[in-house]
C-alpha cells in the first residue's frame, strides 16, 4: 500500500465495515440483553403468575367435576354401542340362510 491514499482508503473501508457490522447487530444484541435481564428481574413476577394459574387450574379440574361428567358420557356412548353390536348380531343369526 505504498501511497497514503491508498492507505486511507484502506483504513476508510475497514471503519465502514465495522460500521455496518455494528449497526446490523445492535438490535441482536439488544434483544439479547433484555433476554438475559428478563430471566432474573420482571420474569420473576411471570414465573409466580404462571405459578397462580397451574394452581387455579389444578384446583378447578378436581373440583368442577369435567372430568368425571366427560366419564360418564363415555360410559353412555359405550353401552350404546354394544347394545347396538348385540341387536346386529341378534338379527343376523336371526336371518334365514337364503336372505343373508
Amino acid at each position: 500500500m505504498g501511497d497514503g491514499v491508498g492507505d486511507f482508503a484502506f483504513w476508510i473501508a475497514i471503519g465502514l465495515g465495522q460500521f455496518a457490522f455494528w449497526s446490523a447487530m445492535g438490535p441482536i444484541i439488544k434483544a439479547f440483553a433484555r433476554r438475559i435481564e428478563s430471566k432474573t428481574g420482571p420474569g420473576d413476577d411471570r414465573m409466580l403468575m404462571l405459578e397462580a394459574r397451574l394452581a387455579d387450574l389444578e384446583q378447578r379440574g378436581l373440583t368442577s367435576g369435567e372430568v368425571e361428567a366427560q366419564y360418564t358420557r363415555l360410559a353412555e356412548v359405550e353401552e350404546r354401542l354394544d347394545f347396538a353390536e348385540r341387536m346386529m348380531t341378534k338379527t343376523e343369526t336371526a336371518l334365514p340362510q337364503g336372505e343373508q
